[in-house]
């Protein structure tokens, strides 16, 4: 997509047309960034995943059991595995640790790279 815009000279010479700039707005490497949220306690041996796509809980539901308690997680899901199990999982996907926060319950917020 291509702009034009004006030549901002503010002292234009008489009889002379000012000239256009033309800038190049390039979208094909707008970055799309997907995160995904792992809360649990670090001595736990189950884990809320949120966020995921349905090929990437496909993915981790072949590895990690579903918690009985799962239905009561709302926007999310509760895999039977150690938190760190499951982070190393996504990790395996293409998501990497971007923070963390809280202590005897942990959010850790999840990017995946392009």
């Amino acid at each position: 997509m291509a702009k034009t815009t004006p030549n901002p000279n503010p002292n234009p010479k008489p009889n002379v047309k000012p000239k256009k700039v033309e800038i190049v707005v390039d979208d094909d490497d707008d970055d799309t960034f997907y995160y995904v949220g792992v809360r649990a306690s670090p001595y736990a041996t189950d884990c809320a995943v949120f966020g995921l796509m349905s090929n990437e809980q496909s993915a981790l539901r072949a590895r990690f059991p579903l918690a009985p308690e799962s239905s009561d997680v709302i926007n999310g899901i509760l895999f039977k595995g150690s938190p760190f199990s499951v982070i190393n999982a996504l990790a395996e996907l293409g998501y990497r640790i971007v923070c963390s926060t809280g202590e005897s319950e942990v959010l850790w917020t999840m990017q995946r790279e392009n």
